[in-house]
């Protein structure tokens, strides 16, 4: 059984469904638990495997409420316990924790799990989803795993926990080897051997290699972002970086396709970039092309020159682990200019598969655009040996495996 968010499915979270469909498809028997359930429409079609295996969990108060009594009428020792590991780490009161909404749907959940009796539970992210896991697994004695980014954002949450989630879980699944250092970092007394570096996979045949071409005489050369509009994508670099290309006379156009989340953080960077594209008069040079299908990237991927990740490392410390979109462009054979943000630098190494840059420095992020438009030599062998790398370490059918290993252990030992 696994979960993620409330609702389900949720565009932006690709990696998510990509992992459980290689599960489902490599023999696992799914389960997939979720609250509220969105439009289809945003689950890519390769991902149907998931939709099938879809489970509603219903957090009605009332429901909520029986299920715990029932539990603390079973099992109210191991509640207690339950409830005395989660204060000491999260600092709540006993008072406070046991009237938190999210300890009492984690009653709910833990009696749906129990219901269909999985050999293992596998959360991601460090949210509801994974405090509902380590809840049932404590109390039903299920072994159980996370799927994570570096969570750098620690006081969002107040059931948040990352210590005590690293050192409960049979396995952790750390998105790249900066990630894993850094949750070490949170719980130092923890055994690293549980720790698994697997970076998000693609299905790499889903994006074949493009002929790279120059443009058409008087026509502009391309430049494609996929991503969605939030602060940690460092969009408004780029604005600023085809503001300076254009004064420079470099006949370009950027092409951002992707739109922003229902986030107060989201929608109000969405408006920021508007104003500024406003602002630095780029209509006709940067094309804000909105949410646009796997179908549709690669009809652009197909028409453009270079791909840009400008993405950043908020104040906050929010930042990317290693981009799925980022992984498409270069399996696609596209020369690429990115920022050393996140975990970006584990997949490009600079001046061999791609160009990095600083991040926040739109004019390094020109510079480095404008170096790979006048070099098509360049741009070919860059863009060669990013798809050889991606194709090579990043694709689903090599890098899941070590996880998918990892899993029959964890469920064969549990079935002894």
């Amino acid at each position: 059984m696994a979960t993620a968010c409330w609702d389900f499915p949720i565009y932006s979270q690709t990696f998510v469904y990509q992992e459980l469909t290689q599960l489902a498809k490599r023999g696992f028997n799914l389960r997939f638990i979720y609250s509220r359930l969105n439009p289809r429409a945003n689950l890519p079609a390769q991902f149907s495997s998931v939709w099938h295996a879809r489970r509603r969990l219903i957090l009605h108060p009332d429901v909520c409420a029986h299920e715990y009594a029932h539990y603390m009428n079973r099992m109210p020792d191991r509640v207690d316990r339950l409830v005395a590991m989660v204060c000491d780490a999260s600092g709540l009161s006993p008072e406070e924790l046991r009237g938190h909404r999210h300890f009492q749907q984690a009653f709910a959940f833990t009696r749906m799990v129990e219901a269909y009796r999985p050999d293992y539970l596998h959360s991601y992210f460090f949210y509801e989803g994974t405090f509902f896991a380590l809840c049932a697994s404590f109390l039903l004695g299920i072994p159980r795993g996370v799927s994570c980014y570096a969570d750098h954002m620690l006081e969002d949450y107040a059931l948040k926990i990352v210590p005590l989630h690293v050192d409960q879980c049979t396995l952790v699944i750390a998105t790249s080897a900066r990630i894993k250092q850094e949750l070490l970092h949170l719980a130092p007394g923890s055994d690293g051997e549980r720790i698994l570096v697997k970076p998000n996979g693609i299905n790499t045949s889903r994006f074949p290699v493009v002929a790279l071409t120059e443009p058409e005489r008087g026509e502009p050369y391309r430049v494609v972002c996929v991503s969605r509009i939030e602060p940690k994508k460092g969009l408004l670099y780029l604005l600023e970086a085809a503001s300076a290309l254009r004064e420079r006379n470099v006949p370009i156009e950027v092409h951002l396709l992707g739109g922003a989340d229902a986030s107060a953080s989201s929608e109000e960077y969405a408006r920021d970039l508007a104003a500024r594209h406003t602002e630095l008069r780029l209509d006709g040079i940067v094309h804000l092309e909105g949410r646009r299908s796997e179908a549709e990237i690669r009809g652009f991927f197909s028409r453009a020159h270079v791909y840009v990740a400008p993405f950043i490392e908020t104040d906050s410390g929010d930042k990317d682990g290693i981009p799925t979109s980022l992984l498409e462009a270069m399996a696609s054979g596209m020369p690429v200019v990115a920022t050393d943000a996140g975990s970006i630098t584990e997949v490009i190494e600079d001046g061999n598969d791609g160009m990095i840059v600083p991040q926040r420095d739109p004019a390094a992020l020109a510079d480095a655009i404008q170096a790979l438009l006048d070099s098509p030599e360049l741009r070919s062998r860059l863009g060669r040996q990013a798809s050889v790398k991606v194709r090579g370490q990043f694709d689903v059918g090599t890098c899941e495996d070590v996880f998918h290993d990892r899993l029959r252990a964890i469920t064969l030992a549990h079935r002894r």
